[in-house]
C-alpha cells in the first residue's frame, strides 16, 4: 500500500487554531509560538493543498469555502487523536461533566437526543445547567458551554457548531387550510427584544401580510412553548424547533428563512484532553450538530 501524502503536522495544526478560534494571535497563544510561525505555517499548509484556505484583509481574515470544508474534519481528527491517546491510559469514560447551554438548547434539544451518549458511557455523569449567564463561560466548575454568539471569549476556545436559520412557526391549528392568510393576524411570538423578527420581517417581502401585535416572553424557550400552546407565531430556528417540525407539533407557514447574525458556538478551556469524560461529551457534541447539519441541509 503507497504511504499516504499528508501535510506537515505542524501546518494542519495551525490552521486548525486560527480558524477555530477565528484569529491568527488566539492561535498563537494557544499553541505557543508566535503570530508569524502561524501564518508561515498557513501559507505552507495553502501551498501544499494548492488553494487559499483563508481570504485576507490586513489583520483580518475569513475561511474561503476550501477552508471551511477543511476545518470540521480536521477539528474532529485532532479530538479523535486526543481521545484515543487518553484512552491508552485510561481507557474508562467515567466521571461528572458539567454542561451550560441555554435554556431553549438544553431542553428542545439537548435533553432529547443525550440518551445515546449516556448509553454509550454509562459511568458518566451528566450535569446540564440551562443558562445564558456570560459568567458560566469562565465558571472553573463549569467543563462545557454552549452559547449563542460571534465565537469571541476572551481566554476561552471556541468552536462553530452550526450557523442558525430563522423561520416562522407556529400550531398546525392556527394554518388548518393551508392558507398563510389564516395566520396574517396572529400576534407575533418575541423572545426578548424582537430583533429576530425584525430582520426576518425586513428580508421576507411576503411577511408583509403579517399585521398582529407582539408579545415578549422573555427567553426563546418560552417563545417556543408559548407557540406550542396556540399563542401565536414564533421566531423559530433549525436547531430548537427541529425536534417539534420533524412530530408535527409545530409547522413553518412560510418557506422562507434567513440567516441569524450570530451562531451557536461550543467553549471550553481548551484543556479537556486531561480528562477523557469531558472530551467524550465535547466530540459527542460536535458529532451530533454534524448529523443535525447534514439533515437539514
Amino acid at each position: 500500500m503507497a504511504a499516504r501524502r499528508l501535510p506537515p503536522l505542524n501546518a494542519l495544526r495551525a490552521f486548525e487554531a486560527a480558524a477555530r478560534r477565528r484569529s491568527i494571535s488566539r492561535a498563537a497563544e494557544e499553541l505557543g509560538v508566535t503570530h508569524g510561525a502561524v501564518s508561515h505555517q498557513i501559507r505552507t499548509l495553502e501551498a501544499f493543498v494548492g488553494t487559499d484556505l483563508l481570504e485576507r484583509a490586513g489583520n483580518r481574515f475569513k475561511l474561503t469555502v476550501a477552508g471551511e470544508q477543511l476545518l470540521a474534519p480536521l477539528s474532529s481528527g485532532f479530538d479523535l487523536l486526543a481521545t484515543a491517546v487518553i484512552s491508552l491510559d485510561r481507557p474508562s469514560v467515567r466521571g461528572d461533566v458539567t454542561v451550560s447551554a441555554p435554556p431553549a438548547l438544553t431542553c428542545l434539544w439537548l435533553v432529547k437526543t443525550v440518551g445515546g451518549l449516556l448509553k454509550q458511557y454509562p459511568d458518566l455523569r451528566l450535569h446540564l445547567r440551562p443558562s445564558n449567564s456570560p459568567k458560566e463561560v469562565i465558571a472553573s466548575d463549569v467543563d462545557l458551554c454552549i452559547r449563542y454568539g460571534d465565537g469571541i471569549w476572551p481566554g476561552r476556545r471556541s468552536e462553530r457548531l452550526t450557523d442558525t436559520d430563522l423561520f416562522p412557526v407556529c400550531q398546525p391549528d392556527l394554518l388548518a387550510s393551508g392558507d398563510i392568510r389564516e395566520v396574517a393576524n396572529s400576534p407575533l411570538l418575541c423572545a426578548a427584544n424582537g430583533h429576530e423578527w425584525d430582520l426576518w420581517l425586513a428580508t421576507v417581502p411576503q411577511g408583509s401580510i403579517l399585521t398582529g401585535g407582539r408579545h415578549y416572553l422573555g427567553n426563546h424557550l418560552a417563545m417556543i412553548e408559548a407557540a406550542v400552546g396556540g399563542l401565536g407565531l414564533a421566531m423559530g430556528d433549525n436547531v430548537t424547533c427541529q425536534r417539534y417540525l420533524e412530530s408535527g407539533i409545530l409547522v413553518r407557514p412560510f418557506a422562507e428563512s434567513v440567516r441569524a447574525p450570530a451562531s451557536f458556538f461550543l467553549i471550553d478551556a481548551g484543556d479537556h484532553e486531561r480528562r477523557p469524560a469531558v472530551t467524550a461529551v465535547r466530540q459527542w457534541i460536535l458529532e451530533s450538530f454534524n448529523r443535525e447539519t447534514a439533515l437539514t441541509a
